[in-house]
């Protein structure tokens, strides 16, 4: 039996992955975490074999460094990344953390059961959706800007937050002129600066100015 513990800040989301599982008979939902203390209590004393875990638990930082000390700490488990999150650079970051596989939130069962059993036998799982935004985000696929290296691919959602960061909007008023929350806003923001290769605000505005990014 593979003993499965789901980690994810959204009780109505656990439970319905809970619901999807319920029905096999090699899969269990052994523990469910709403918490990165909590995760890390319950793999301290149950046996887990695979965490499914939401990358942005509850920011994206905690979930990258959550999934790193689980690879370390427990390298029997294996970590799934599952998130609604689709973007080339974070998913780079977080198999370089150690997770063995990265699904999207909208998946099915076949495929999340799937998941499950690949890497519980000591395998990676991308599927196709995945696999096709890691090509096209390759070196060969960006465009570039004359002497100043690769420019981005941004998502439409990017390229908007980073027009009203441009403008000095603040991250609530950002996210009530795009009707999401906060914490929607702080990921994109988060991923533009990954994307650039910046580590804050100032250097990010500057060279997405210098890649015409933005005017």
């Amino acid at each position: 039996m593979i003993r499965v513990l789901i980690a994810d800040d959204h009780n109505v989301f656990v439970e319905g992955i809970e619901s999807l599982i319920s029905g096999s008979a090699e899969i269990q939902v052994a523990e469910r975490c709403y918490t990165v203390q909590s995760v890390t209590e319950r793999l301290a004393q149950t046996g887990i074999d695979v965490v499914l875990l939401d990358i942005s638990f509850p920011q994206i930082e905690d979930g990258l460094g959550l999934c790193e000390f689980i690879t370390r700490t427990y390298p029997v488990t294996k970590v799934i990344a599952l998130t609604m999150h689709d973007d080339a650079s974070l998913i780079k970051r977080v198999v370089k953390k150690g997770a063995k596989g990265y699904l999207l939130k909208n998946t099915t069962k076949t495929e999340l059961l799937q998941a499950i059993q690949t890497v519980y036998h000591e395998k990676q799982y991308f599927n196709e959706t995945i696999m096709q935004i890691l090509l096209d985000d390759s070196p060969k696929n960006r465009r570039t800007s004359s002497g100043l290296g690769a420019r981005p691919n941004l998502t439409p959602r990017e390229s908007e937050v980073l027009n009203l960061i441009s403008q000095g909007l603040t991250t609530q008023q950002m996210a009530n002129q795009l009707f999401v929350s906060v914490k929607a806003v702080e990921f994109h923001r988060s991923s533009l600066l990954m994307k650039f290769g910046v580590p804050n605000t100032a250097l990010l505005i500057k060279t997405a100015m210098e890649l015409h990014c933005i005017d």
